[in-house]
């Protein structure tokens, strides 16, 4: 159908009728909306050779497609060109062009953006903060990330929960699980909600720092504040006790499991019996998150 409408606009063209903008915009929407860039941007040049100017709409349309296409550097272009043009982009736009650089290591290019939307007098967002921490963090500059997020929070922004996420990795990877867990509170003097990915990078960063006994009051306080754990948390717990021989954490475990389904609850509290449950528990949960993962590919 987006094709016939493509064709029916040469024809009028064809026959000297003047194509109208809603016309346009409305085909250049819907090839930026399934990711036909090539065929939006032939609309917009046919536009010009006819002498009509694309108009903010036309612009907002190719710059969603863009941002979906993830072609960050041609949307920061587009940007640029509709501020001179005189067109002015919605807050959201530069925001989400800014978390995009970030997610595609441009950082120096996200801070640029950054600075010349301010000096518009754009008010930046928590988005666009929360972004710039996260990208710094992933490139490993973790100081520079600390400092944004502690101007974020000066500022009375609220990072998101994957800002304070990615923050927690980085650190426990540094083996500063002090930091970490300090992060946590922060969060939570944001009124920021812990979730289980949370959870599952402290105890991560616990469990390879060999701090089983934290590393379960964190399971613990998980099931008490109504989380569910998953395949990953019991991976991580069962990969720790295994590790330390930690037989009564391992029962415990195995416990929950059982009461859970995931696995047989046919243990009589041995070494040995425990061990091989701890064996087939990794298993069970190996085959498991292969499954999800399949399924959220097919998806």
């Amino acid at each position: 159908m987006l094709d016939v409408g493509h064709k029916m606009l040469n024809k009028m063209i064809m026959e000297g009728a003047i194509a109208d903008h809603l016309t346009v915009n409305m085909l250049v929407s819907k090839y930026s909306e399934t990711g036909k860039m090539v065929k939006a941007f032939e609309l917009v040049s046919v536009l010009n050779l006819l002498g009509v100017s694309a108009n903010i709409d036309t612009h907002v349309a190719i710059l969603n497609g863009l941002f979906r296409s993830q072609d960050f550097q041609a949307s920061r272009a587009l940007l640029y060109e509709m501020l001179e043009k005189g067109f002015t982009p919605k807050d959201t736009h530069y925001f989400t062009l800014i978390n995009g650089m970030c997610r595609v290591g441009d950082i120096q290019g996200a801070f640029e953006l950054k600075d010349h939307i301010e000096a518009l007098g754009v008010t930046t967002s928590d988005i666009a903060e929360s972004a710039l921490v996260r990208g710094l963090a992933k490139c490993g500059k973790i100081e520079e990330a600390m400092l944004v997020l502690d101007r974020m929070l000066r500022m009375k922004l609220i990072p998101t929960t994957a800002t304070f996420t990615t923050l927690m990795h980085m650190f426990c990877k540094q083996a500063n699980l002090a930091v970490a867990l300090k992060l946590r509170g922060t969060m939570e003097c944001c009124g920021v909600k812990l979730d289980v990915p949370v959870f599952n990078v402290l105890i991560s960063g616990l469990c390879a720092n060999g701090d089983v006994v934290v590393a379960f009051e964190l399971y613990e306080e998980m099931k008490q504040r109504g989380l569910m754990p998953n395949t990953t948390t019991y991976t991580l717990l069962i990969g720790a006790v295994s590790s330390h021989n930690n037989l009564i954490k391992a029962e415990q475990l195995l416990g929950d499991l059982s009461e859970r389904g995931l696995i047989s609850g046919n243990l009589d509290g041995s070494a040995q019996m425990l061990h091989e449950g701890l064996m087939n528990a990794m298993g069970r949960l190996n085959s498991l998150r292969r499954i999800k993962g399949t399924n959220t590919k097919e998806r």
